[in-house]
């Protein structure tokens, strides 16, 4: 089944923007606003947790994050102001039960999106969902050198 209104989106779309209509739309997709059809859903999908990492530093050899770059949810929304946490204030807020998930930057879309939850091994190890127990794990995401902030 052939969507004309949706070509016709699309075609306004690339011709009032240097961005591939695809792009907007695939946007609009991940952000929940429309359905793979391009149907209106009025639901938005939310981010529902406390902190989203999207850079860490490593300890010098001792198989530990020193520091997590996150960002901080606001209204189930990503935010933009990055900040970032130690590892004994992470420990502590996943001990707590506070909901850590990673992030990753989709610089096609330019937006970050959820990738995987993040939770504390019996071992005492911040790992993802999948990640074996022995380390600090939180997936493939960019180190960074410099830390701006501490909490």
């Amino acid at each position: 089944m052939r969507n004309s209104w949706l070509d016709e989106v699309k075609k306004c779309l690339d011709e009032e923007s240097a961005q591939k209509s695809d792009v907007h739309l695939d946007r609009l997709r991940e952000q929940g606003i429309i359905d793979e059809r391009g149907e209106v859903t009025g639901q938005l999908r939310r981010w529902d947790a406390f902190l989203a990492i999207t850079e860490v530093k490593h300890a010098g050899g001792r198989g530990q994050i020193e520091a997590f770059r996150c960002l901080k949810p606001v209204f189930g929304m990503p935010g933009v102001a990055l900040i970032d946490i130690s590892r004994d204030s992470m420990v502590n807020y996943l001990k707590q039960g506070k909901k850590v998930i990673t992030a990753i930057r989709d610089e096609r879309l330019g937006m970050w999106k959820e990738d995987c939850n993040v939770h504390l091994s019996a071992n005492g190890f911040v790992l993802c969902d999948s990640a074996g127990d022995g380390e600090d794990n939180v997936g493939r995401l960019p180190e960074f050198q410099q830390t701006t902030s501490r909490r």
